[in-house]
């Protein structure tokens, strides 16, 4: 079942790529086309679909015209699969786009047959003049030496790109202030799109940054392809009097296959749930024995329990702070900055986890007491910072932050209790030396 189920997904891909790249270059270089009377301007959207790159929906130019047997889409969307460096680029926040322009029905057969997406159409009420402007400003946008451009999650995608050539060509006509924007921030528009893929919401949420923690002002909103086709449905254009006409004229569906999303259970939630609570469990029978339980098969589980669960959220917590830390200070994406999760999601955990593996009597361990005090101060200062609303955390976030908080209590117990704590041994002297004067 895994190796069809793989075969078919690789049959995806292959017509995915070979998809692209005949759709740059079906459309033969015309020149001075003039649109005829019969000729429509569409923006069309295309629904979420199962990849990561279409989970957030697409957004497209049509036109079509008839007479001059044309129907092309002109998709900014489009990036080169085939890049030896793709994975590199999108770390680093250099992925290129580009403005392909091919056959709108090619395009619709793909989206409708391969991909399962519902293509939703919706005619724009340009007259000839405009149609003929817009087409030319979209026919030299997507010549070669202008169709690259530096793709951004936010400010500058496949969605924003429509409304920004409509502003470009006609400054001003279109008034798009009839809609109401929902009043959510960035991050939480992007949840409900991530519902059938919790632990791809899990990943982006944790290394999105403060910035997408604010509501979308203006034309912000159109960075999500959805919001943008609710918004041209109430937008208007600017008559040369003082009146207003709909921007949209004529909407239809052009491809349902009715899939049905259905979200699916917190899985990060549940994982990281379960290990605080096998972590808590297992620190419980270890005082237990501390106390007087005598079973030692049951001390020594529950103590490699315990430092198999420490291992684990260690050395996952510190290498995702690797990640948000080239994300933030090295990398040039504009939304990963300024990252609260930071606070406990940090390389800091590394150090902890090697800890793990050096013996309890050795000098180093005043290190590792140091990075425990670190670490239980970074996450109660993030907890502190959540509370007061500075950043949105997913519920799965707190096991594990409750887990480190545990782990680094844990560790400085154990260090002081080893002689490595001074303000410790002060206090047990003290406390020594004033129960001795009692007994006399």
């Amino acid at each position: 079942m895994n190796y069809f189920l793989a075969r078919k997904n690789f049959y995806k891909i292959v017509f995915a790529s070979v998809f692209i790249v005949v759709a740059i270059f079906t459309v033969p270089a015309q020149d001075e086309i003039t649109l005829s009377r019969s000729s429509v301007v569409s923006m069309i959207t295309i629904y979420p679909g199962d990849r990561i790159y279409s989970v957030f929906g697409h957004s497209a130019f049509r036109v079509y015209d008839p007479v001059n047997d044309i129907d092309w889409m002109y998709n900014y969307g489009t990036f080169n699969f085939s890049d030896d460096h793709f994975v590199l680029k999108f770390i680093e926040g250099r992925l290129d786009y580009y403005l392909s322009i091919g056959s709108f029905e090619r395009a619709l057969r793909f989206y409708y047959l391969v991909e399962r997406r519902k293509v939703f159409e919706q005619v724009l009420d340009f007259d000839l003049k405009q149609r003929q402007a817009l087409f030319e400003f979209l026919e030299e946008n997507g010549r070669p030496e202008n169709r690259v451009y530096r793709y951004d999650f936010i400010w500058d995608n496949c969605a924003t790109r429509i409304t920004d050539a409509i502003d470009r060509v006609f400054p001003g006509l279109v008034d798009y202030s009839a809609y109401k924007a929902p009043e959510k921030s960035f991050r939480k528009m992007l949840i409900p799109y991530l519902g059938e893929n919790p632990f791809t919401n899990f990943g982006i949420q944790l290394v999105l940054g403060r910035v997408t923690d604010r509501m979308p002002i203006g034309h912000e909103i159109f960075f999500l392809p959805l919001y943008m086709k609710e918004a041209f449905s109430e937008a208007v254009m600017k008559t040369d009097g003082s009146g207003t006409t709909p921007l949209v004229i004529r909407e239809s569906v052009l491809a349902d296959p009715g899939r049905i999303f259905n979200k699916k259970p917190d899985y990060p939630l549940f994982i990281f749930l379960s290990i605080l609570i096998i972590y808590f469990a297992s620190l419980v029978f270890q005082y237990r024995k501390n106390r007087g339980n005598k079973n030692f098969a049951i001390s020594k589980i529950s103590g490699i329990v315990s430092t198999l669960c420490e291992g684990f959220i260690f050395l996952f917590t510190g290498i995702i702070g690797l990640l948000i830390t080239y994300l933030w200070f090295f990398s040039h994406h504009s939304v990963t900055g300024s990252n609260f999760n930071y606070l406990w999601c940090t390389p800091l955990s590394l150090i902890l986890f090697v800890g793990i593996f050096l013996k309890k009597k050795t000098s180093v361990r005043k290190m590792f007491l140091f990075a425990s005090n670190l670490s239980l101060i970074m996450c109660a200062a993030y907890l502190i910072c959540i509370a007061a609303g500075a950043q949105y955390a997913l519920p799965s976030f707190f096991p594990i932050v409750i887990f480190l908080t545990i782990a680094a209590l844990r560790k400085i117990y154990i260090t002081c209790q080893e002689g490595n704590c001074p303000i410790y041994a002060a206090l047990v002297v003290r406390r020594k030396s004033t129960g001795g004067s009692a007994k006399k």
